[in-house]
């Protein structure tokens, strides 16, 4: 960070920490003074986020020292090790704090001793966590800090934890005070979720979590839409700090010049790198002479086949038997994408199949034909009698055998592995009957004929594997 964003960052939370006092101190007193054990606990749980402005003050500070020899990957682990300890103090302040309000329950509940001041101060207390939870967001968004952005929500659920209090406070006025003590053990138990919650969050940060498929999707795509990047494998991230680390494999032709593919390799890291969440990406490069875009591409096709049965099934929910035969061939299409995601892992590994001589300019072409095809469906413009139509596209003769070459491996000793790693697609025999039935339910003639081709397309004896 720059030297005017450690600044704003030590502001921010400067601004916690003030705020939280001042909060802590006005409640505390007003409780001590009206007796009332709801007020009290909410005071504390302002003493929580004492605590917390504090660590995060210190932890922002850390965080943002540069590299050094000992530390040579930075240190933003701080952030969420200090939020631990937070979460940790919290947890034990509200089992605290929940514990001394049912003894108070269990002893007889007192009456609230002046009743405006512990009222005022509830509200003054709303109003003051709503200006500072509003303020912290601001700062901790346009700061990318966790820490100031988990300060942030925990003054928005003070804003609950006062109404809770508010309520109990003005029962007792009332003439109800055991309610004042049942709303303080409420705030106990509030602030002992916020604690899990927010410990939770951080443990993944400093376990090294995995950030998600989104991200890693995301990752992917930055490093395809490299010029000269044929292929990518073996795409992972983890966490350090509140910022992600990830390493992937780019697959370049091998006659390309070594100082070519080196820039390559930059080219895509600098790729990955602009994207906001990831703080450094490790590029490794392959030159391979048969690269895995193919398989890739088929991988993303028959996704989409999937998603486009998928949609017709739910499409067809007044003819049952319809929908039945297009969710399992959904089934079918998902269990050859899972197989070829099988295929995408062995050539990482090392190991050659048999698509070479697939051509990619055909296949990226059927592959923009599903997405288009997809669009439609989900539009709801599709009828039937042009959803047999489509299928009858999907599974042509000439996707099965591309499907088949590229699951194909070189060395036919690695077809068992490919068979066991991969999920058991339903048979084509199977799928083919499915549709019989649709068609001997379906009263529109025409409809019945094109489904009774598309029963006979799929009723053919299964290639070996």
């Amino acid at each position: 960070m720059t030297t005017e964003a450690d600044r704003a960052a030590g502001r921010a939370t400067l601004v916690g920490i003030v705020g939280n006092g001042i909060l802590f101190a006005v409640k505390g007193g007003a409780g001590i003074a009206s007796g009332s054990l709801a007020l009290v606990s909410d005071a504390l749980n302002s003493l929580v986020d004492v605590a917390a402005s504090v660590g995060i003050a210190y932890s922002v500070h850390v965080a943002r020292r540069a590299p050094d020899p000992g530390h040579p990957f930075g240190h933003q682990r701080a952030e969420p090790l200090a939020a631990l300890g937070v979460a940790i103090f919290t947890a034990i302040l509200g089992v605290s704090v929940t514990r001394a309000a049912l003894e108070r329950i269990v002893a007889g509940a007192e009456p609230i001793r002046a009743p405006a001041l512990a009222l005022g101060t509830l509200l003054l207390s709303i109003l003051g966590n709503l200006i500072l939870s509003r303020y912290l967001r601001r700062r901790g968004e346009a700061l990318d800090s966790p820490a100031i952005l988990a300060n942030a929500v925990e003054s928005e659920n003070d804003i609950w934890t006062s109404l809770a209090a508010l309520a109990g406070v003005a029962a007792a006025v009332a003439g109800v005070p055991v309610l004042d003590a049942l709303a303080g053990a409420l705030v106990g138990i509030w602030i002992v979720v916020g604690g899990y919650r927010f410990g939770r969050r951080n443990i993944d940060y400093l376990m090294g979590a995995s950030p998600g498929p989104k991200l890693l999707g995301e990752i992917r795509a930055a490093a395809l839409g490299v010029a000269g990047v044929n292929g990518v494998h073996d795409v992972r991230g983890h966490y350090v700090g509140h910022r992600v680390h990830v390493e992937l494999h780019v697959e370049v032709d091998e006659e390309m010049r070594t100082r070519q593919s080196h820039d390559v390799g930059g080219a895509v890291r600098h790729a990955v790198e602009r994207l906001p969440s990831i703080d450094r990406a490790f590029v490794h490069v392959d030159p391979v002479l048969d690269s895995t875009l193919v398989v890739e591409t088929l991988v993303a096709t028959e996704r989409l086949a999937s998603r486009i049965f998928s949609e017709l099934a739910r499409g067809s929910a007044g003819r049952p038997a319809l929908a039945g035969a297009w969710e399992i061939l959904a089934t079918r299409a998902l269990a050859r994408a899972e197989r070829l995601t099988v295929v995408r892992r062995l050539k990482g590994a090392g190991w050659h199949f048999a698509e070479a001589d697939l051509p990619r300019d055909r296949l990226i072409g059927r592959k923009e034909r599903l997405e288009s095809i997809l669009a439609r469906v989900r539009d709801g413009t599709v009828s039937p009698a042009e959803a047999v139509e489509f299928a009858l596209e999907l599974e042509d003769t000439a996707a099965e055998d591309d499907y088949r070459t590229a699951t194909t491996p070189l060395d036919g000793s690695l077809t068992g592995s490919v068979e066991r790693a991969s999920p058991p697609a339903p048979l084509r025999s199977v799928v083919a009957e499915r549709f019989m039935a649709a068609r001997d339910a379906e009263q529109d003639g025409a409809l019945r004929e094109r489904l009774g081709l598309l029963a006979a397309r799929l009723d053919r004896p299964e290639p070996p594997a």
